[in-house]
């Protein structure tokens, strides 16, 4: 995986993309750029005609926009407009869940508030 460093305003948000955060979300993932940079990518079309559109990653151009950041680490793959979509709602959903007993037995609940 080779990722390019692109300037934000090359990079298109998908019309369709369903993802949206909350207020806190939004905070949490904006303190998590802060404090550590990207950390992964954005992951962008380079299809000739639906070039720099972005597929995974809309949030984190958000927050970055929010925050002055201009250099954005992107990875370029070439998809079609339906398997870029198809794409972008498996990106979206493919979340897990906790293991609460984990949680529990290896880390501090304040930190994991905190965090």
């Amino acid at each position: 995986m080779i990722t390019k460093t692109k300037d934000i305003g090359e990079l298109k948000f998908a019309e369709y993309n369903p993802r949206q955060l909350t207020n806190r979300q939004f905070q949490d993932l904006k303190n998590s750029i802060t404090e550590f940079g990207f950390v992964e990518p954005v992951l962008i079309n380079k299809n000739k005609d639906r070039e720099n559109i972005i597929i995974g990653g809309h949030q984190r151009v958000r927050v970055a926009k929010n925050i002055g950041i201009s250099k954005i680490p992107c990875v370029e793959v070439d998809l079609s407009y339906n398997k870029e979509r198809e794409l972008n709602i498996r990106l979206n959903k493919n979340t897990g869940d906790w293991d609460y007993d984990v949680l529990a037995d290896e880390f501090d609940m304040d930190e994991l508030i905190d965090w």
